[in-house]
């Protein structure tokens, strides 16, 4: 066990969870990082199978502001920054999102730190969960796997490259493979799965219209706060340049939408 997690555990265990905001507040010292609390808790409920956490931040230094590392104390609590690299310039405010795994845990109160690198500077967050007794999730280990997968990729929208329960579904099956295959081993695996999630759009009734890099930066970049991951290399994903020039080209022909014209500019006629 780390140091830190041996001496929030004795305090925790000696003289309840208040104590665990006290010491994660005195490792805080004025700094150029202000957070709204260095310490967050939260009850689960039926259901549930993560925690979600949200720490907001602001960039107090007066000048500009590198967040370097963000590191979490187990593999079962993901820490998401807002973007690679985290810059902050004076007086921004930012959020740091972090996710805990509930899954088969066991019913009892636990506690997780997030230590935040940012030059010479470290800021330990602390967030606590308690689960009931007797509380279960009542899903089978699928749709738990599926449930956590759907929140896990709203905070880190790369998740589903990483760990073991997502990356044999949506890594894996994209190696070497080109055009309509790879479209329906990485795509087709979650836009025409018989039971698709809501939030994830039916290719086939795509209507508006779109501009001409529309594929090209949907494939290879996604969108951050949605379940769309980028599938570039670059980006994480299992795809390299040849891969993703086929795919585009197999979406332009297999989805044919409307194109988006560039407005006319009638001084210039």
């Amino acid at each position: 066990m780390r140091k830190s997690a041996f001496v929030f555990a004795v305090l925790a265990s000696l003289a309840g969870w208040g104590w665990i905001a006290a010491v994660a507040a005195t490792s805080q010292a004025a700094g150029r990082l202000q957070w709204d609390e260095p310490a967050k808790t939260y009850t689960a409920k039926a259901g549930d199978v993560a925690a979600h956490f949200v720490f907001m931040v602001k960039n107090v230094s007066g000048g500009d502001l590198t967040i370097d590392r963000v590191m979490s104390s187990c593999d079962c609590t993901v820490a998401k920054p807002p973007r690679d690299p985290w810059r902050m310039k004076p007086g921004d405010a930012d959020k740091l999102d972090v996710l805990v795994d509930l899954r088969n845990k066991t019913p009892g109160s636990f506690f997780k730190d997030i230590t935040v690198f940012s030059g010479g500077e470290t800021n330990v967050l602390t967030v606590s969960v308690t689960i009931p007794a007797g509380m279960t999730n009542g899903m089978s280990p699928t749709m738990a796997d599926r449930l956590f997968g759907q929140q896990l990729a709203g905070v880190d929208h790369q998740a589903v490259f990483k760990g073991n329960v997502c990356v044999k579904c949506h890594l894996v099956p994209a190696f070497g493979k080109s055009g309509e295959n790879l479209f329906h081993v990485t795509c087709g695996i979650c836009h025409e799965a018989a039971h698709r999630a809501t939030m994830v759009p039916d290719m086939h009734a795509l209507k508006t219209e779109i501009n001409t890099n529309y594929w090209q930066n949907w494939v290879a970049h996604g969108k951050a706060g949605t379940l769309m991951p980028g599938f570039a290399a670059a980006e994480g994903g299992p795809l390299d340049d040849e891969q993703i020039k086929g795919l585009v080209n197999y979406l332009t022909n297999a989805f044919p939408r409307p194109l988006k014209l560039a407005p006319v500019n009638p001084a210039k006629k």
